[in-house]
């Protein structure tokens, strides 16, 4: 068994960690001169969503009964927060273009 408290400190670091790769994968996929304020972003929705997903696998975490139960829950927060990350971007990019053409017309590139 892992100890409580460790268990919990090591899964808020992978949700920093998740966040800080998602954030640092879509700067990358945009093609976008750096901006702190994106990246912090994403540090943040990593650092609460790790915060969610270690709450709601405290007791997998600390009954893991070897290393390898202990990694696979690791890794499943990782992936989760870098999911979390992703449909955040999704959603609010989608917003974001809803409210600067709300009536949903093609726009003419160039005009």
């Amino acid at each position: 068994m892992v100890e409580a408290t460790y268990a919990i400190i090591v899964g808020l670091a992978v949700g920093i960690a998740a966040g800080a790769v998602s954030a640092f994968l879509g700067w990358n996929k945009s093609g976008e001169p750096f901006e702190s304020r994106k990246f912090i972003s994403g540090i943040v929705t990593g650092i609460i969503a790790g915060i969610i997903a270690v709450l709601a696998q405290t007791n997998v975490l600390q009954n893991a009964a070897d290393d390898a139960t202990f990694i696979i829950s690791l890794v499943t927060i990782f992936i989760a927060v870098i999911g979390v990350d992703s449909i955040r971007t999704a959603v609010t990019g989608s917003i974001r273009s809803k409210l600067a053409n709300p009536e949903g017309v093609k726009l003419q590139e160039g005009k």
